[in-house]
């Protein structure tokens, strides 16, 4: 509660629950683009899994970061559930290649597919 009126009632914490949403459906989104694409191509996917991993871990980052604002003190006191998924997000942007080397695998297909053109 805060102002008499639960949190969620609140516009700006409305306006940042809108962005998580949008975050994650485009996250979701990515992710079935790729494996619709390997599914129905069975060929090389790389770029589209790269758009995908970027895509989804980033805006997972944004996502959690966001609770953690709302959530105030409350979401960093050890042992909550929006601290634990804090510390969970940021190793998902380094394994199986960190988010900068997603940019590179995607930028060289841009570039490769440009020189094409």
């Amino acid at each position: 509660m805060q102002f008499g009126k639960p949190l969620a009632e609140q516009p700006l914490v409305q306006a940042h629950l809108a962005d998580m949403i949008v975050d994650l459906d485009a996250a979701r989104l990515l992710v079935l683009r790729a494996a619709h694409q390997k599914d129905t191509t069975g060929g090389r996917v790389t770029t589209e899994v790269s758009i995908a991993k970027l895509g989804a871990t980033e805006a997972a980052s944004r996502v959690i970061d966001r609770a953690v604002q709302l959530f105030g003190g409350r979401g960093v006191m050890a042992g909550a559930v929006v601290e634990h998924l804090y510390r969970a997000i940021r190793p998902l942007r380094i394994y199986e290649g960190t988010s900068e080397i997603q940019r590179t695998i995607i930028g060289r297909a841009l570039a490769q597919g440009a020189t094409k053109s």
